[in-house]
């Protein structure tokens, strides 16, 4: 069974089930139905003994007398049947059959006794009941041949045969049919499978009509591969970009080093230029690795599963700000914190949103350097009054190694990588990153985090 295929599993079980079915009912119609004629016989001998005790009731018994009305049970006898009386010996004193006589062997009882006995190929249904007079003692027996209720049973039974041969393949029919209905979806998306291995990642099962299990099953699978055609874009583009980002450092490092190795160490001038040319290289290499390390651990966090403190944002925002007039001092901030809300995040978190926020702000601020940091209800603003982005690429710029214009980006140090970890982030912690910007006007980037719960069991 292991070996076959679910096709065959599904036709052989369906039919053994079905044959299973359709045998246990025959048996048990079969039972009902020889229970129901051996009752029916009871009930017929029973009314018929009730009718001889009555007539002998009315008279003295004796012998002589039970012989002389032998013509009483005549008239009362039935084909395949035999009455006999009894005396108190067991002796027969009167048998009466139309046909030969149904034998049994002699008994003598002291109440109503019902017995089904073998003869030959005949089944006897024995009916007895003592006849008890204040001259006489003895005992009545009327014997039935069930004859014709075998022989109905018999071809009952053939019938129920013949059928049993046509359920058979009527099943047999019916399980072929649904293996093929319960089968035929699965074998669409084998035949997808394969193709996606040959072809790739583009080929999709076709979704069934019937709004079923199966046609779940089928809208899942192509969800999942959408999923993963997705994923795998996105990992080829991120492998392209990585290595490209990668190539220039490594370029501007392997070139110094060739041209110190050639005839730049003699020079200290030349040296002095190349080493802090490949210093800054290595820097921004360096950075990279971080942020591509970064990436990866958010990837394969998701979201806290820790409780985190809660904590007042204003301090955090002020350091990160004060840090950046010390390296900035030509950018102008304007902060607007609201009192009264505690966010769920670490200062180490915090800190990095803030920090790759403001330097993108200015990085892209031009000639104003304005910056605007606004926290109030659970979100954070910072916005900038440069150059902008077009509409069409705001959904883009959280994407890994996207740049709006790449050879400028380059020359001002960026990788395209800080948004998607500020946007990974927010994800981990269940809140939302919103970009808003005008081309030529600014660009505005809010963080609003999930709600929690204080001290009070309220929520904040």
């Amino acid at each position: 069974m292991k070996k076959l295929k679910l096709k065959s599993k599904i036709v052989i079980w369906a039919t053994v089930l079905m044959i299973g079915l359709f045998v246990s009912y025959n048996i048990l119609q079969y039972f009902v139905m020889n229970s129901w004629m051996i009752h029916y016989e009871e009930q017929s001998i029973e009314k018929k003994m009730t009718t001889i005790q009555n007539y002998y009731s009315n008279e003295k018994l004796s012998v002589q007398f039970i012989k002389e009305n032998e013509s009483f049970i005549n008239s009362i006898n039935e084909k395949s049947e035999t009455i006999r009386v009894l005396d108190k010996e067991g002796k027969s004193v009167v048998a009466v059959s139309e046909e030969e006589l149904l034998h049994v062997p002699s008994q003598l009882v002291q109440s109503e006794q019902f017995e089904l006995v073998k003869s030959g190929d005949d089944r006897l249904l024995v009916y007895r009941e003592p006849l008890v007079d204040m001259n006489y003692v003895g005992t009545i027996e009327i014997v039935r041949n069930m004859e014709i209720f075998d022989g109905l049973l018999e071809q009952f039974s053939l019938v129920m045969f013949l059928t049993g041969i046509g359920a058979v393949f009527l099943s047999l029919v019916g399980a072929l049919f649904l293996s093929k209905q319960i089968v035929r979806p699965i074998q669409a998306i084998s035949h997808s499978l394969t193709r996606i291995k040959k072809f790739g990642l583009e080929e999709r099962v076709k979704v069934p009509p019937a709004q079923d299990e199966i046609s779940e099953l089928a809208i899942h699978f192509n969800e999942l591969m959408d999923q993963l055609e997705t994923s795998f874009n996105q990992q080829k583009q991120f492998v392209e970009d990585a290595s490209h980002e990668l190539r220039t450092p490594l370029s501007v490092l392997n070139g110094n080093l060739m041209m110190l190795n050639r005839w730049g160490k003699d020079d200290p001038e030349v040296l002095n230029k190349s080493l802090a040319s490949s210093l800054k290289e290595v820097n921004r290499m360096d950075k990279l690795v971080k942020d591509l390390l970064e990436l990866s651990r958010l990837d394969s966090e998701k979201t806290l599963d820790v409780i985190i403190p809660l904590m007042d944002p204003k301090q955090i925002i002020q350091k990160v700000v004060n840090d950046f007039q010390v390296t900035h001092p030509e950018a102008e901030f304007s902060l607007q914190l609201f009192e009264g809300t505690l966010l769920a995040v670490t200062e180490g978190h915090l800190e990095q949103l803030l920090t790759i926020l403001i330097d993108n702000a200015i990085k892209y601020s031009n000639d104003d350097k304005r910056i605007k940091i606004y926290f109030k209800n659970r979100e954070l603003i910072v916005q900038d009054f440069g150059i902008g982005i077009l509409e069409e690429d705001i959904p883009h710029v959280t994407n890994r190694f996207y740049r709006v214009e790449k050879s400028r980006n380059r020359k001002k140090g960026g990788y395209g990588i800080g948004l998607s970890i500020a946007l990974k982030l927010m994800e981990t912690y269940k809140g939302s990153l919103v970009i808003e910007s005008q081309l030529g006007k600014g660009t505005s980037v809010k963080l609003v985090f999930p709600k929690v719960k204080n001290k009070n069991n309220e929520m904040n």
